[in-house]
């Protein structure tokens, strides 16, 4: 064998073996988390519940890095270009998983091929709620008024989210008009409701709890397969005679081409913290639900099974692409 290539199998086999070690080693450093979206906001305060409590078993500190605004979509792009070493992470969402692709032309990143799914966190139904003046108790009740009315509003954290888009599939399986007010966040959508402002939401419990305790709202139904744990005798939309299903969640991804090994325990840690009962019970404050525990293989497949079905719901819908 010539000295060039006996140099050139030594310098791959250092280059494996640096590599392989570096995975071993993973972490030993903090490992930073982009969440998309602002301190405060519900897919926030979800993180720094679960990821603080899973630094003891991922044995270094999670950092969270908020950048919000655009539709989630600098924060994402800046985790899409990211080393995939397993020290910068996305804390992902509908919009930037799932809707996202669905509606915007020319996105800085691709989440099918930039991300790889490491962990299911949390999901959080979605209740439709009214405000309490509407006088108006069912969601009977409510499609009927939008038909006789023609001009109803529904208000949304953004476009794109998964409050936007079970107002729309309504839309679709109702046949009612209802006119689209988007908020940047949910905080002052929900006050705006409250006040007779816009007709219509779709939103968490958590967000809806202000309103529910000063009795200026009042829900109608759940957006989900099943009755919610927090509310269980609030009957779905789908019990209810409208095929209304849709879930806003939340997971952990890592840049592509991150180390299976790497994935693998950065998706121990999450799934061993949100084993904790503590961890449940300030997320039962948020009203979100702990998914059952999925590999990140299974988490991929959810993922792109879910961008599948936005995408029909969105082009159903006649949403353009901006």
């Amino acid at each position: 064998m010539s000295v060039k290539l006996i140099g050139l199998s030594l310098s791959l086999a250092l280059c494996v073996g640096t590599a392989a070690l570096a995975q071993q080693d993973y972490p030993n450093r903090p490992v930073h988390v982009v969440v998309p979206l602002p301190a405060g906001s519900a897919a926030d305060g979800v993180a720094r519940i679960v990821l603080p409590a899973a630094e003891k078993y991922l044995g270094q500190p999670f950092i969270i890095e908020n950048e919000g605004g655009a539709a989630s979509i600098p924060g994402t792009a800046r985790a899409a270009k990211s080393e995939p070493d397993g020290y910068t992470l996305l804390w992902g969402t509908v919009a930037t998983q799932v809707s996202n692709p669905n509606m915007f032309k020319a996105l800085p990143y691709d989440p099918a091929k930039d991300f790889t799914a490491v962990a299911r966190v949390v999901g959080q139904s979605m209740m439709l709620a009214v405000p309490s003046s509407s006088e108006i108790d069912t969601v009977a009740k409510f499609v009927d008024k939008a038909k006789e009315a023609g001009n109803l509003s529904f208000a949304s954290a953004g476009i794109g989210t998964s409050a936007h888009l079970c107002a729309e599939l309504l839309k679709l399986k109702t046949g009612i008009t209802l006119r689209h007010i988007p908020y940047q966040g949910g905080s002052q959508s929900v006050l705006d409701l409250m006040r007779g402002e816009t007709n219509m939401m779709f939103y968490s419990l958590a967000q809806f709890q202000p309103g529910l305790q000063s009795g200026e709202l009042t829900l109608l139904g759940v957006a989900g397969d099943k009755r919610s744990k927090f509310k269980p005798d609030l009957p779905t939309l789908k019990e209810q005679g409208f095929d209304v299903v849709l879930t806003s969640w939340y997971g952990v991804y890592a840049r592509s081409g991150t180390a299976p090994e790497i994935v693998d325990k950065v998706a121990d840690a999450i799934n061993k913290a949100l084993k904790d009962p503590e961890v449940v019970a300030a997320l039962d404050k948020t009203g979100s639900e702990v998914y059952a525990t999925a590999t990140p293989a299974e988490y991929q497949a959810f993922t792109d099974a879910e961008r599948k079905r936005y995408g029909e719901i969105i082009e159903a819908a006649g949403i353009p692409k901006s």
